[in-house]
C-alpha cells in the first residue's frame, strides 16, 4: 500500500511540474518576441519563468533550438535563470545547450556553443561593472573595461562559478564547481578552483 502512495504522489508531483513548465515555457517565449530575442525551436523555461533584461539599444540576442532554462524557487534553493543584455551587447546561445539557476551579464558579447551545460548559480560577466581606478570610481563608471566571452561547445561548467571577462574556454572542457575563471581553458582540459588553475587533461575515446 506504502508503494502504491509513493508512486501516486511522484505521479502527481510530476504531472503538476510538467503542468507548470509547460506555462512558464509559453510565457517566457512570448517574453521572448517582445524584446525581439531569435530564438529557435523547443526553447524551454522550466519551473519558472527565466528573467529578460534586454536593452533595447542592445545588439542582438539570438538562442538556437532545444536550449533549455532551468529555475528554482523552492524552500531550499532559490536560484533563477537571468539574461541582461546592456547598450550595445549581444549573445548567441547555441543548439542543445542548457543552464541552471545561470546569470549573464553581457555588456559587449557572450557568447555560448553548442551542446554545453552550465550548472546553477553560476555568473557569466564580461565587465568589470566598476572602474578599477578609485578615482574613477568616484565619479561614476568611466573607464570601466569589458572584453567578450566565448564558451566553445561541448563545455561543463559546475554549480557556482564565475566566469570573468575576456575568457575563452575551450570545447570539451570542465570547470569544477565554485570556480573563478580569469584566464584562457585550452580544448579538453580540466580546471578548478579561485583562481582555476589547470588540473587534468580529459582524454577522449573518440580521438
Amino acid at each position: 500500500m506504502r508503494d502504491v502512495i509513493k508512486l501516486a504522489y511522484k505521479s502527481v508531483w510530476m504531472l503538476l511540474f510538467l503542468s507548470k513548465s509547460f506555462l512558464t515555457t509559453r510565457i517566457f517565449r512570448l517574453k521572448l518576441w517582445l524584446n525581439h530575442v531569435d530564438y529557435g525551436k523547443n526553447v524551454t523555461s522550466a519551473n519558472s519563468i527565466t528573467r529578460l533584461l534586454i536593452s533595447k539599444s542592445a545588439t542582438g540576442v539570438k538562442i538556437g533550438n532545444a536550449v533549455a532554462f532551468n529555475n528554482y524557487d523552492g524552500p531550499s534553493w532559490n536560484c533563477k535563470c537571468c539574461l541582461q543584455v546592456k547598450e550595445g551587447g549581444k549573445i548567441i546561445i547555441g543548439d542543445n545547450s542548457g543552464f541552471n539557476g545561470v546569470y549573464i551579464y553581457c555588456s559587449l558579447a557572450v557568447t555560448i556553443g553548442e551542446w554545453v551545460k552550465i550548472g546553477g548559480g553560476t555568473m557569466i560577466i564580461d565587465t568589470d561593472f566598476h572602474p578599477l581606478d578609485f578615482e574613477n570610481r568616484r565619479c561614476g563608471f568611466e573607464g570601466m573595461n569589458s572584453k567578450p566571452v566565448v564558451i566553445e561547445d561541448d563545455v561543463f561548467v559546475g554549480t557556482h562559478c564565475i566566469i570573468c571577462k575576456g575568457v575563452r574556454i575551450g570545447k570539451r572542457s570542465i570547470v569544477a564547481a565554485g570556480s573563478v575563471v580569469v584566464k584562457d581553458i585550452p580544448n579538453g582540459e580540466v580546471w578548478g578552483g579561485n583562481p582555476a588553475k589547470f588540473i587534468r587533461k580529459i582524454v577522449n575515446k573518440y580521438e
